[in-house]
C-alpha cells in the first residue's frame, strides 16, 4: 500500500477508478521467462531477471485499484466479504485478481502487511478464516508460484505471523516450492524474523529441500543471524528428541518463562525462577551438575584489542539488500572493551565464541577468536599465542560441536579482567545473541 494515500474504503469502484490491477504491472519479459520452462528456474537462466521484474512491477501498488470484493479482502472487511459470498455477488473464490494473479487469501495477507489492519472494522484473521471455510484455496499461487504463505514470510508487519498460522492450520503446504524452487522458510530466513521461522519449523519446514540453484535452508540459516539460528536449532533438537543445557529461557523445574531467572552457581548450565524451584529440582539436577574444574574448563587471558564495531553480518547483508532488520540495542555495536568489575567478585555468564570464519566455513586454523556475552558488557578476543593448549581446546570444541563449526555458547566465569574460565566440557544450546 502506498502509505501517502491510504485505502479509500467507502468509495465506489468508479470513484476509485479501480481496474482490478492493484497497481501491479507484469512486464512481458516475465511471461517469456515463465513460458520457456516448466520446471524451476535457476538464477542464471532467467530467475534473477524474473525476480527483478516482479519487484519492479510492484512499485506502483495501490489498493484503491482493486475492485470491491478484492479491496474488502485486502482491508479485512469480514462482514462485507461474507455478504458478497452469501448473496452471490462475490467472484469465484478459486479465481485470482491483478496481472500477478493474486488469490483472495494472498490479498488478505497483502493488506495486513501494508497497514490495512488500521482500516475501520478490519479483522484480517476472521476474513481469512471465512474465505478458507468458503472454498478459497489455501495454496493458490501467483505467476511466480508464490502462495499466500510465501507472501506472509516476506514481510511480517502487523498481524502477518498470526495469519500465517491460520494458513498452516488450514492445510497450507509449508514446503510448497515456487518457480525458483524456494520453500517459504527461505524467505523467513532472509528477513530474519524468528517468530515466523519457529512457526514454519513447528509445522514441518524441510531444510533439506533445494531450490533451483541447489541452495537449501540447511545451508543458509547459520548465516542469517543468531535469533534465527537459535530458533532453528531448537526445533531441530525437538524433532530428534535431543536436549542441550539452556535450551530456551525457562525455569528448569516449573518451566516458568517470565520474570528473572537465576543461574545455578555450580554448573552455570540451568536456570531457576526461585530458590524453592532450585531446591526441589536438586535431586534430578545433581546427576548432571558438573562444576568448573581442570577436566571441564580452560582458563584464558582475554585480549581487548580494538576490532571495530561489532555489526552482525546478517544485518549488514539485509541493509545492503534493502531488507528491514529488527533494531538492536546500541550496546550490540560496542567494540572490544574491559568490563566493569568489583575486586573479588567474579561474574558468571554465558558467552559466545566465534572462531575465524570465511563466510562459508570455519578456517580451521589459528586466528583471533571473538568472545562476548549477551549484553556486550564484556567483549574480548582470544589469541592462540597466549595459551595455545587452551585456545586449541576451545577451537576444537567449536569446530566439532558448534553451529556450522563457526560459533558455540559456553558457561563461563570472569574471575577478573584478565582471567576468564570457560567450561568447554558443556556446550550450551544456541542463544539468541
Amino acid at each position: 500500500m502506498r502509505r501517502d494515500e491510504g485505502v479509500r474504503l467507502f468509495a465506489s469502484d468508479a470513484e476509485r477508478r479501480a481496474d482490478g490491477s492493484g497497481g501491479l504491472k507484469a512486464h512481458p519479459r516475465m511471461f517469456a521467462i515463465l513460458d520457456r520452462t516448466s520446471g524451476y528456474i535457476k538464477n542464471d537462466e532467467g530467475g534473477q531477471t524474473l525476480r527483478d521484474l516482479y519487484r519492479a512491477g510492484t512499485v506502483g501498488q495501490d489498493p484503491n485499484m482493486y475492485r470491491r470484493f478484492a479491496l474488502d479482502c485486502f482491508s479485512g472487511q469480514t462482514t462485507a466479504v461474507r455478504q458478497a459470498v452469501e448473496n452471490g455477488r462475490a467472484p469465484d473464490l478459486t479465481g485470482t485478481e491483478t496481472p500477478y494473479k493474486f488469490g483472495y487469501c494472498t490479498l488478505v495477507i497483502a493488506g495486513a502487511q501494508r497497514g490495512a489492519a488500521q482500516c475501520p472494522g478490519a479483522d484480517h484473521a476472521a476474513t481469512l478464516k471465512y474465505l478458507l471455510n468458503s472454498g478459497a484455496p489455501v495454496d493458490s499461487c501467483d505467476i511466480v508460484g508464490l502462495t499466500a504463505l510465501h507472501h506472509a514470510t516476506q514481510n511480517t508487519y502487523g498481524p502477518t505471523v498470526a495469519l500465517a498460522r491460520v494458513l498452516l492450520e488450514n492445510g497450507a503446504d509449508v514446503n510448497y516450492q515456487n518457480r525458483y524452487g524456494e520453500v517459504p522458510i527461505m524467505a523467513a530466513f532472509q528477513i530474519g524474523d524468528p517468530r515466523m521461522v519457529e512457526l514454519l519449523m513447528e509445522f514441518g519446514a524441510d531444510l533439506a529441500k533445494p531450490d533451483a540453484d541447489g541452495t537449501t535452508g540447511q545451508s543458509m540459516f547459520v548465516n542469517t543471524g543468531p535469533t534465527v539460528t537459535a530458533a532453528v536449532m531448537k526445533w531441530m533438537r525437538k524433532r530428534t528428541g535431543e536436549q542441550l543445557p539452556l535450551d530456551g529461557k525457562s525455569c528448569a523445574k516449573c518451566g516458568k518463562t517470565n520474570g528473572a531467572l537465576k543461574i545455578c552457581s555450580k554448573c552455570h548450565a540451568v536456570k531457576y525462577c526461585s530458590p524453592e524451584c532450585q531446591r526441589a529440582h536438586w535431586r534430578e539436577h545433581k546427576q548432571t551438575c558438573t562444576p568448573f574444574n581442570a577436566a571441564t574448563s580452560v582458563t584464558v587471558r582475554p585480549s581487548y584489542s580494538d576490532l571495530g564495531m561489532l555489526l552482525p553480518t546478517a544485518d549488514v547483508t539485509r541493509q545492503s539488500l534493502g531488507i528491514p532488520a529488527a533494531p538492536h540495542p546500541s550496546s550490540h555495536n560496542r567494540m572490544s572493551h574491559k568490563p566493569h568489575m568489583k575486586p573479588g567478585q567474579p561474574k558468571a555468564m554465558v558467552i559466545k565464541v566465534q572462531v575465524p570464519y570465511t563466510g562459508r566455513a570455519p578456517t580451521m586454523q589459528d586466528g583471533l577468536m571473538l568472545v562476548y556475552d549477551k549484553k556486550r558488557d564484556f567483549v574480548c578476543t582470544l589469541r592462540p599465542g597466549d595459551n595455545r593448549e587452551a585456545y586449541m581446546r576451545i577451537a576444537q570444541t567449536v569446530w566439532t560441536k558448534g553451529v556450522g563449526g563457526a560459533k558455540a555458547y559456553f558457561p563461563a566465569e570472569l574471575k577478573s579482567r584478565d582471567e576468564l574460565v570457560i567450561k568447554v566440557g558443556e556446550v550450551l544450546a544456541e542463544q539468541p545473541f
